[in-house]
């Protein structure tokens, strides 16, 4: 698990690169933080536990508040993206594909997540 300092450049991952949005969408804070209880990452679904640095994040879509939290390693990948440190395939596309597998297999076995 990496610290604060050696990804934040993570905050400069575009969580919605592609979707166009509204006029009227904001975003409200962007940071790392230390979790200070468990949460479920936007990007691939997996658990962040209690201490864990990870990215926070709150928008305003349509006049309602949303909040998203991206693990570690998410983060991570997110680093290596914006960056450019990767060969081939790029990171973060492994870790919305891993989310993607995870939702799909939770809502196979009728499991209701949030993320």
């Amino acid at each position: 698990m990496l610290e604060q300092n050696t990804i934040d450049d993570a905050l400069d991952f575009d969580l919605f690169e592609g979707d166009f949005g509204a006029p009227g969408d904001t975003e409200l804070s962007n940071k790392i933080v230390s979790s200070r209880g468990e949460y479920k990452c936007h990007v691939c679904g997996g658990q962040i536990v209690k201490g864990e640095f990870h990215r926070s994040t709150t928008w305003k879509f349509d006049g309602e508040l949303m909040s998203y939290r991206c693990c570690n390693e998410c983060c991570t990948a997110m680093v290596s993206s914006v960056n450019g440190d990767y060969e081939e395939g790029d990171p973060i596309e492994a870790r919305y594909r891993l989310g993607h597998e995870r939702r799909n297999k939770n809502r196979a076995a009728g499991v209701t997540v949030e993320g």
